[in-house]
């Protein structure tokens, strides 16, 4: 898992694509915690890693929208399996349980990157939002003055 490829796609996301590459890192710390399972410390922790990352998921879910209320039983399962697993002693039903919910954030993903690939570019919300450019401007007395023009007109009148 290469963080800071992650951390780049993070700063440059729109809201869909926070949603996607939440459940790929889901989906990358729960296979990375299935080749640690020797490892009880990394297990665990990666284990908790993926906890988080439903937990972000259930957070963001809006119930006024129906769907949401569909999403929120499948990560509310999914959160269970990982509860329920995190410190089992049978690290083979562990494994099974972690591949389970794995497959079951892949098989959302693909969804979540239709919205994606579907979802323009600007974001509505951003493309509205006005424009604030701020600066510092010297006076006669060498003194610095902050200025901050919040005009959205930024053309010249003739």
């Amino acid at each position: 898992m290469d963080k800071s490829a992650y951390l780049m796609r993070i700063s440059q996301a729109s809201p869909a694509g926070l949603v996607v590459i939440n459940f790929e890192l889901i989906i990358d710390f729960l296979n990375e915690a299935v080749a640690q399972k020797e490892n009880t410390e990394n297990f665990r922790a990666l284990i908790a890693k993926a906890k988080d990352g439903l937990e972000q998921l259930i957070q963001a879910l809006d119930f006024e929208i129906p769907l949401s209320h569909d999403f929120y039983e499948i990560y509310k399962y999914s959160y269970k399996l990982l509860c329920d697993v995190i410190f089992s002693a049978d690290t083979e039903a562990a494994c099974s349980a972690l591949k389970e919910v794995a497959e079951l954030m892949e098989t959302l993903l693909v969804g979540w990157r239709d919205v994606l690939d579907k979802t323009p570019v600007v974001e509505a919300a951003e493309a509205a939002a006005p424009k604030v450019y701020t600066g510092l401007t010297y006076g006669r007395d060498g003194q610095a003055n902050e200025y901050i023009d919040e005009n959205n007109d930024r053309s010249y009148m003739a």
